[in-house]
């Protein structure tokens, strides 16, 4: 074989090998771009079908500098307290705390870091941010809800600020009850308690937040109002004064906190913090309920530090209605004094079983929580202590006295005259022991989940019982009134049971149907089951 055919052959071989490769990496080319297609394909789909709390967020432990009173001193030898909170009305206390000095009083200097504030961006601290710093023991407390709380256990609860009753609100347009949530967009602000207060909704209609609604996630209340007012989503979930402006675009009031008692706001405390200077700690809760017991009694004082704390369009308290402007933030939130705070610490399990509650309907809406214990997240120690000083007992009652949790609740303003229907509960079906109007234990354990939830943390809403039973043959033929009888009997068993579990028997409205015309003396065992159920419908008394 001559030189110029051996090189002839080479060169063949090279151009061969060479459109093999170019063949072999443009199939595994495509081969990986059509994986990373998918995986993205995948992400979006996650992103936009997924609750957001799953989300992965790179979080900073870098706080924003914090605001300090007018008689700071950094030389003077007192520690520092750092607590972080929103523009909300009952954690302005901080504000009135550090303007009168009662920090100084107390032997420490307050620093207060302001979320949003100013629409200074140093200042928007997410939600995953307040956890960490929190957790880390960067800051001493964070001012923060119980939901919150039950979903990352970020410190310890140490003290009860209120309930939320009317500052949190769901509205939407062609949305008369919350059954009509169905296929709806509904818009609120990621991780926060907007959230929350969704997926508390959805679960009393036993709706799923992944697949019979579409969540439509912002990154606050106002762009939650805004996507709502710009047609991107069908109800709004947020809080005042944001939550207000969805009547621009034709929304009306769903539901409220008012109704439902859900939202509570805590005083959450470091637990590196409690470790290492639990007498700081107690003195920072001294120096609270002394703020709140001022508040009590000069409430035009209070208003007036409020406002010279300065940030007036922040705080929405101005000098001028310094008293009038506190007053309306107070007025849809139920205050929790240190009367309320000793009779809650004194018997935790109210608190317990709405922790316990916030992360059932958290993991219903596949949002992972913590598997810690929830006892392990109340500290009633500090308030105890404070209750223990009668210097620190207050002369009067808060602005709205209404907190749910007190031993002096008072029913009596609320009635079912205006009362319209909020939802018509899923569970309707319930079994009795045989010849019986008396409940199985399985349709107690329905109950339990069904309903005991709702009712034990609300004092606006009642709830409709209505009875149905079958009407079949007989000899002699039932009478109506036999029929209703047992209806009636039925539907006062599912009432006494849920008395029994604690909830006021003013709230009940018990009612008996007959069966339809066609269904009367039948021996059809399928039309006779038809028949036989309890309805159960959630009434407001007004929105």
């Amino acid at each position: 074989m001559d030189r110029t055919r051996l090189i002839f052959i080479g060169i063949v071989g090279v151009a061969l090998v060479a459109v093999c490769g170019f063949i072999t990496f443009s199939l595994i080319n495509n081969a990986m771009e059509d994986q990373t297609a998918e995986g993205v394909a995948t992400a979006v789909a996650a992103s936009t079908t997924a609750p957001v709390s799953t989300q992965t967020v790179n979080v900073s432990l870098e706080s924003p500098e914090p605001i300090w009173g007018p008689n700071y001193d950094p030389n003077d030898g007192r520690p520092t307290y750092i607590c972080g909170a929103d523009a909300f009305g009952s954690y302005f206390t901080l504000q009135q705390l550090q303007m009168s000095g009662q920090d100084i009083a107390n032997g420490f200097h307050l620093g207060i870091v302001p979320f949003f504030l100013d629409e200074d961006p140093a200042y928007d601290v997410s939600e995953e941010q307040r956890t960490a710093l929190l957790n880390a023991g960067i800051w001493d407390c964070l001012l923060t809800t119980l939901d919150s709380v039950a979903l990352t256990s970020p410190g310890v609860v140490t003290a009860v600020v209120d309930e939320s009753a009317g500052a949190d609100q769901l509205w939407g347009r062609d949305t008369p009850t919350i059954n009509d949530l169905q296929d709806k967009r509904i818009a609120f602000s990621r991780g926060s308690v907007g959230e929350y207060f969704v997926y508390y909704v959805l679960s009393i209609a036993q709706l799923s937040p992944r697949s019979q609604v579409t969540l439509v996630p912002q990154d606050s209340v106002a762009d939650a109002v805004a996507a709502f007012n710009n047609g991107q989503a069908d109800v709004v979930s947020g809080w005042e004064p944001d939550i207000y402006d969805a009547e621009q675009s034709g929304g009306q009031p769903l539901l409220s906190s008012n109704q439902l008692r859900i939202v509570m706001d805590v005083i959450v405390t470091s637990r590196d913090t409690i470790a290492n200077d639990a007498n700081l700690v107690q003195n920072f809760h001294n120096a609270w309920f002394a703020t709140l017991k001022d508040q009590v009694e000069n409430f035009d004082t209070a208003a007036v530090h409020i406002a010279n704390w300065g940030h007036n369009d922040w705080s929405f308290v101005y000098p001028e209605s310094a008293s009038d402007d506190l007053r309306l933030w107070l007025e849809s939130v139920a205050q929790a004094d240190l009367g309320d705070n000793a009779f809650v610490m004194r018997d935790t399990r109210p608190i317990l079983n709405r922790l316990s509650i916030a992360r059932r309907v958290w993991a219903a809406s596949d949002v992972p929580v913590p598997g810690d214990n929830v006892e392990e997240l109340i500290n009633p120690g500090f308030v105890t202590r404070a209750a223990e000083q009668a210097s620190l007992q207050p002369n009067g009652t808060p602005v709205n006295d209404t907190f749910s949790i007190s031993s002096q609740l008072d029913l009596s303003t609320v009635s079912t005259g205006d009362a319209a229907t909020l939802a018509i509960l899923p569970c309707r079906t319930f079994t009795f022991l045989p010849e019986s109007t008396e409940l199985t234990l399985e349709s107690r354990r329905i109950l339990d989940n069904c309903v005991v939830p709702t009712l034990s943390q609300s004092i606006g809403l009642f709830l409709r019982v209505k009875g149905s039973s079958a009407w079949p043959v007989n000899d002699p033929p039932w009478t109506e009134a036999d029929i209703l009888e047992v209806a009636e009997g039925r539907a006062q068993s599912v009432v006494d049971y849920l008395v029994s579990q604690g909830i006021d028997p003013a709230r009940f409205v018990v009612e008996a149907t007959l069966p339809p015309e066609d269904h009367r003396n039948t021996d059809d065992p399928n039309i006779q089951a038809e028949d036989r159920y309890v309805e159960l419908t959630l009434v407001t008394a007004g929105r």
